[in-house]
């Protein structure tokens, strides 16, 4: 599979399923992988969490993106109430895609395309690698989460053309063409 594509049959809203890393009375933020992957600075988004924690008020529970299969991936990032990336460099991360095809508030370090992605849509928040700058779009994120529910990143991923419906006409055509 192409690592541009997001497969909008799996990445989408979905609540249904009641996950045991979801915690009741805290917020879930979701981390964009495993707490040992060093590009991923998990440092910064422990210490920019535990900030967010103080200034809000309650707690806060990170969950690692490790372990899971895709459907799990994709309910995860659907119950979570943001998703969080602070990388020190990216891509075009497919995590940032995912989480926009669930509708779903993002915090991510402006590295790779993040920002060509986000392009200034509402409830995705641009973040230097400052822990308190890093709290403030948290609380931002689930004050959007709060306030509007969701976002319209699924809208964004099939106007740029990422999902896979768009990449495999382009693909067809390609071949089209050539034959």
């Amino acid at each position: 599979m192409l690592s541009l594509v997001v497969d909008l049959n799996v990445f989408a809203e979905n609540k249904s399923a009641k996950l045991d890393v979801i915690q009741e009375n805290c917020y879930n933020i979701l981390f964009s992988s495993s707490f040992s992957n060093g590009v991923k600075n998990y440092p910064l988004a422990q210490k920019a969490c535990l900030l967010a924690e103080k200034q809000l008020n309650k707690k806060i529970n990170l969950i690692e993106l490790k372990g899971f299969t895709r459907n799990k991936v994709a309910s995860v990032m659907s119950q979570a109430d943001c998703l969080l990336l602070t990388s020190f460099s990216e891509g075009s991360p497919q995590f940032i895609k995912e989480a926009m095809a669930c509708n779903r508030p993002i915090v991510a370090t402006n590295v790779g395309d993040i920002e060509w992605l986000f392009d200034n849509e509402p409830g995705h928040f641009l973040t230097s690698f400052d822990p308190k700058d890093v709290a403030e779009k948290i609380k931002m994120a689930l004050d959007f989460k709060e306030k509007h529910g969701r976002t319209n990143g699924r809208q964004r991923i099939i106007e740029l053309g990422l999902d896979s419906d768009s990449i495999a006409k382009k693909i067809i055509k390609v071949y089209e063409e050539v034959v």
